[in-house]
């Protein structure tokens, strides 16, 4: 008999485990609604001074009356306007340099934007030193980057070939060398703050395209500027 009451009130209790679940679902549903809501704040204000006359409360002045601002909105729109600040740049950064897709344009990238320079506008291939002639690649984009508020990193990318000679031991150092020898033109010739440049060489660890041929590795031997923006 025992058993069979508290039987009973077992089952009959695992509604409240529903209703609860039900409860909450609705909750954050009202919240979300209100959230995304947009507030008529003279009419809101209007009804705080009613309910404050009619239970005798103080009254309040119009800086003291507090309207909910929705939450989710303000995110979305701070996203989509970074996101379009990034193609705006990317479209503009194109126009200036006027270079064919692959060697030299810029893309957006989660940070903000990348630029994408072939070896063969910069260096002679196994060189490190940037070619007076091929200038214009760099001297376009100069302008550009003092104007953005942005942080600069400069990475040098290779094949996969090997070298060695007496200045490079191996492709780390001419990748190196590479990255260091923009940051100095942006700083000599463009005027950008060191503070704002960094340098680094990745060597072939992190090529666009597979080694497996000469016009995917001509692809692959070049020099990348990120601007990381701030949002």
């Amino acid at each position: 008999m025992n058993n069979k009451c508290k039987n009973s009130e077992d089952k009959g209790g695992k509604w409240l485990t529903t209703f609860n679940d039900m409860v909450t679902l609705l909750l954050t549903f009202l919240v979300l609604v209100l959230s995304l809501s947009e507030m008529d704040k003279s009419k809101l204000t209007t009804v705080s001074y009613a309910v404050r006359a009619v239970f005798n409360m103080p009254k309040l002045k119009k800086e003291d009356v507090s309207i909910f601002t929705p939450f989710v909105i303000p995110i979305i729109n701070k996203a989509m306007i970074f996101e379009n600040k990034k193609r705006k740049l990317a479209r503009r950064i194109n126009k200036a340099l006027g270079g064919p897709e692959g060697i030299m344009d810029a893309r957006v990238i989660k940070e903000g934007i990348s630029v994408t320079i072939g070896e063969k506008l910069l260096f002679k291939t196994g060189m490190a030193e940037i070619e007076k002639r091929n200038n214009p690649a760099l001297r376009g984009l100069c302008p550009i980057l003092k104007k953005t508020v942005c942080q600069i990193s400069i990475e040098g990318h290779t094949d996969d070939v090997p070298i060695s000679n007496r200045r490079f031991p191996s492709n780390w150092e001419l990748s190196v060398a590479r990255a260091v020898n923009v940051v100095k033109y942006f700083i000599s010739e463009g005027g950008i703050f060191q503070e704002r440049l960094s340098a680094a060489g990745y060597a072939d660890s992190r090529p666009l395209f597979p080694n497996v041929s000469d016009h995917n590795r001509n692809i692959n031997r070049r020099v990348e500027v990120i601007l990381t923006l701030k949002k």
